[in-house]
């Protein structure tokens, strides 16, 4: 796949975000005690610079700087959906201590997907999105100072909404991804982009007992197979699908935390497992950066050695430089 020429819009965008960055002040995510959260605000928070004030996730087209972006330096892209934004907080915590960049372009119901867009073809906001994220990765990539690409997505409830024919936006993001995303994986590995991928987080499902510990968000345990349906279907699917990806590709399994061989736990200790029916808690998903930390170990440790002398900003992408 060729180099393309940034779209006018995503300029633009990459134009305001430079200016909006270097002055944004960064949520902060940093340990607070599980009991002076409450359930209902217990979501990942983005900086303000990056989501519209009346919004949790992105809407439009966004490349996000999680923390302080710097020259000079590798940089871990997190790339997906809702999936993927439930994974900020352990991202956070996992980079918190090292010298890498952490960007994240997600957007809600938006799996990521090469949509082969064309320069200047009207497509979906998903689409778009998708877009600006190959062209980041190609930077980051060609940048030659370090990388990482991590994925999430919800894997299994894209794949149900195929086999269903759900006709709802749902099903018409898994019927584009039956290309886009294998699409995808060969255009990662094309440009030589190191990737791991977050596998299937448990959810709640649609049929669940009331539950007397609370049900917002449901604190009970849940039988596995409920919570994770179709996991070896699911995993097969993911598996078959990295192939292309470059040797070190890492599926990474988070449920072990929080799920036994037959049930996911509504709590652990003090901390709800979730936010709601599809996504963990932002503290739950703190308790995690240690499934992504090799992630960014492997990011921070793809760095090359230093230059001679004062390095400029090889990057085109203003965010970074």
């Amino acid at each position: 796949m060729t180099a393309r020429s940034l779209p006018p819009f995503v300029a633009a965008l990459l134009a305001a975000l430079a200016l909006a960055l270097v002055s944004s002040v960064l949520v902060t995510l940093s340990a607070a005690p599980a009991t002076a959260v409450k359930p209902k605000n217990d979501h990942p928070r983005m900086p303000r610079s990056c989501v519209a004030p009346a919004d949790l996730i992105p809407q439009e087209p966004t490349i996000c700087a999680l923390n302080q972006a710097e020259q000079g330096r590798p940089t871990v892209l997190l790339w997906g959906d809702s999936h993927a934004w439930q994974m900020i907080p352990a991202l956070m915590r996992a980079g918190k201590k090292k010298d890498v960049n952490l960007i994240a372009i997600v957007m809600g119901g938006c799996p990521p997907m090469d949509n082969a867009v064309k320069p200047g073809q009207p497509a979906p906001k998903c689409y778009q999105s998708n877009d600006v994220a190959i062209d980041f990765a190609r930077q980051i990539v060609s940048s030659g100072e370090g990388h990482r690409v991590l994925l999430a997505a919800s894997w299994q409830r894209y794949r149900k909404a195929f086999k269903t024919g759900d006709r709802s936006y749902t099903g018409d993001m898994a019927r584009a991804m039956r290309k886009g995303t294998p699409r995808l994986m060969r255009t990662l590995a094309a440009m030589g982009a190191q990737t791991d991928v977050v596998g299937q987080v448990a959810t709640v499902p649609d049929n669940v007992r009331p539950c007397a510990r609370g049900n917002q968000p449901y604190s009970c345990d849940i039988p596995r197979k409920a919570a994770l349906a179709d996991s070896v279907g699911t995993k097969r699917y993911l598996t078959k699908l990295m192939r292309p990806l470059p040797a070190g590709a890492e599926l990474i399994n988070v449920n072990g935390y929080f799920c036994t061989g037959s049930v996911c736990r509504g709590k652990v200790g003090s901390v709800h497992t979730w936010w709601d029916e599809l996504h963990i808690s932002a503290t739950m998903s703190r308790q995690l950066r240690g499934f992504l930390k090799p992630t960014v170990v492997k990011a921070d440790e793809s760095r090359p050695g230093e230059p001679d002398g004062q390095p400029g900003c090889s990057l085109p992408v203003p965010i970074l430089c």
